[in-house]
């Protein structure tokens, strides 16, 4: 039956006949998390179930097995005690088997817009205007799948745009562990590894929850990436709008028509690829080389001028000759990219800082 609240739908199965039935197919699919520990324990209570006749301590068994279970799924902080075992951390003779299946469904699986999400799925994420990555991320007790799923990933084939003279690095995988959470992230990060390795693998897939209009929209702004058009006034403007659309897609207090947003979004980005890029992406450099590559050519000789606002006021020494000393003034190095990525876009850095190249009237 289903089960609907909160704009959520829930698909439960209560009758004990279809509860055997589907307890034979985890039996012969086992699942990989630490939530494989739950349906052990739930197994033992539909065998003994199963049984015509059950004795007093038997029921006291399923009572107990009953306590043991999904004490670890939600839970925040320090893992409370349990009277079952739990997966220890990542061993050297891990047997797990990733099926790819198996994780496209992992990945694909609709988020709850928990930054920490703490069961099976992945993150399409767009970090500070700029950066974009793939996240997977579970508690601590499941380290074991998240070693496997990292050996998954690294084993991925590259696409078959790169050359064998290729200078595009191997895919790398980072894990980040956060303390406070208990939740190991792993996550890819290198625009080259996303275009090359990951996109090929996600591509051969179809997503049929939410997520898929999530990777779409993440899809969009990594082509605009890792062709260059993020480095051109439209492709720049386009790439922000697209992070802040994702930032929106689960926010209930947002008032901004998604749907037509998103409409939006790809009747743009169709127009922006048909253009020249300024990346030759086919020629297999790497994009930290095209970047820079591009960023020499396109210096100009002019002096930039930097006008920084805080509460519609000009910050203490604006306007700046260079990037430089408003990075100073900033409290950032000389040599950070704060600027480049926040000027004339309209965005504030870190919600205070408003980054322009021309004066600005914010009295009014």
């Amino acid at each position: 039956m289903l089960e609907a609240s909160k704009g959520s739908c829930s698909f439960v199965v209560d009758k004990f006949a279809d509860i055997k039935m589907l307890s034979t197919i985890f039996k012969t699919f086992p699942l990989l998390t630490n939530k494989k520990l739950d349906f052990e324990c739930f197994y033992k209570a539909v065998y003994i179930k199963d049984r015509s006749k059950k004795t007093l301590s038997e029921k006291e068994i399923i009572l107990t097995l009953k306590s043991g279970m999904n004490r670890l799924s939600n839970q925040r902080g320090p893992l409370p005690r349990s009277k079952r075992n739990v997966y220890s951390k990542i061993n050297i003779n891990n047997k797990t088997i990733i099926n790819p299946n198996w994780l496209m469904g992992f990945i694909g699986y609709p988020t709850n817009g928990d930054p920490f999400p703490v069961e099976g799925e992945g993150t399409f994420g767009i970090k500070t205007w700029s950066s974009l990555y793939i996240q997977v991320a579970q508690k601590n007790t499941s380290q074991r799948v998240l070693n496997a799923i990292a050996d998954f990933y690294t084993s991925l084939p590259a696409s078959e745009k790169l050359t064998k003279d290729s200078k595009i690095l191997p895919l790398n995988v980072l894990t980040f562990n956060n303390k406070r959470t208990n939740v190991t992230s792993l996550v890819i990060n290198s625009i080259d590894s996303l275009y090359y390795y990951i996109l090929p693998y996600i591509e051969s897939y179809t997503m049929y929850t939410r997520k898929a209009i999530d990777y779409k929209l993440w899809k969009a702004a990594l082509l605009l990436k890792i062709h260059g058009y993020f480095l051109l006034p439209e492709g720049k403007a386009l790439f922000m709008y697209i992070a802040d659309i994702v930032n929106k897609r689960y926010s209930t207090k947002s008032t901004v028509n998604i749907d037509e947003s998103i409409a939006s979004i790809f009747v743009t980005l169709q127009v922006i690829l048909a253009t020249t890029p300024p990346f030759k992406v086919g020629a297999n450099i790497p994009h930290i080389d095209n970047v820079r590559t591009f960023s020499i050519a396109n210096r100009s000789e002019k002096q930039r001028t930097v006008y920084i606002y805080k509460d519609n006021k000009l910050l203490q020494g604006s306007p700046f000759s260079s990037y430089s000393l408003a990075h100073l003034a900033l409290g950032l190095r000389s040599s950070s990219n704060t600027c480049n990525r926040y000027i004339d876009t309209g965005k504030l850095y870190k919600k205070i800082y408003l980054i322009t190249s021309e004066a600005r009237d914010l009295t009014s």
